[in-house]
């Protein structure tokens, strides 16, 4: 009986380890699976990221905002300054206001374009401070913010656009009181798509990469 009772445990004691390391092998499948996931999802984003000028009424909810801004601060920054602002505007009466500035300037015809252009529930304005040490290289930094911004709002299923010029920055300035010491890179649209753009053509790397010298 007692010799039974060993056999029972040892064989207990065996499966249980058997059982612990099949365990640990999944979860290092898994967590294997898992960051593999994460690096397709990287270059998906990369690769469907879009311009879009037109969007639907759809609410972006306040987590996925806030994991976009988040992505935004975690850019590369000049001695990690951080020189960067994110201006989100969510307030229609705002938005109008910018649209309404922006066809006083480029005329009535231009009132669709910008109704289109301004359509999307929320807008994040990307400044640059420039008033550090260094502020050619802290708007680069801005620019590397809105980069991620992009990319992680594509991820999440959002359209943005890079807007520079199509709305003036001086327009911007006056209706969102931006003090002069920032200056303003971008205001990018975030929201659901009403159609996603078309792919476009992109040089192959033979076209655009060099190796060793430029020839």
């Amino acid at each position: 009986m007692k010799t039974n009772r060993r056999a029972f445990f040892q064989k207990g004691a065996i499966l249980g380890v058997g059982l612990t390391l099949g365990s640990l092998g999944l979860f290092a499948k898994n967590k294997e699976n898992l960051a593999q996931n994460a690096s397709d999802d990287i270059f998906d984003a990369i690769k469907n990221r879009r311009s879009v000028r037109k969007f639907k009424s759809t609410p972006v909810p306040k987590e996925h905002l806030i994991k976009i801004l988040e992505a935004a601060n975690c850019a590369p920054s000049p001695s990690n300054r951080q020189a960067w602002k994110f201006l989100v505007i969510q307030e229609r009466e705002t938005l109008d206001q910018i649209k309404e500035e922006c066809i006083k300037r480029s005329g009535e015809r231009n009132r669709q374009y910008f109704t289109d252009y301004l359509s999307a529930p929320v807008y994040v304005v990307v400044l640059a401070d420039t008033k550090t040490r260094n502020p050619a290289n802290d708007v680069i930094g801005g620019a590397l913010a809105a980069e991620n911004l992009m990319l992680a709002a594509r991820a999440l299923g959002y359209g943005t656009v890079y807007c520079a010029n199509s709305i003036p920055e001086e327009v911007s300035k006056q209706v969102l009181n931006i003090p002069d010491d920032y200056k303003r890179l971008c205001i990018t649209p975030i929201g659901v798509p009403a159609e996603w753009p078309k792919t476009p053509k992109k040089k192959s790397l033979e076209e655009v990469v060099l190796h060793e010298k430029f020839k």
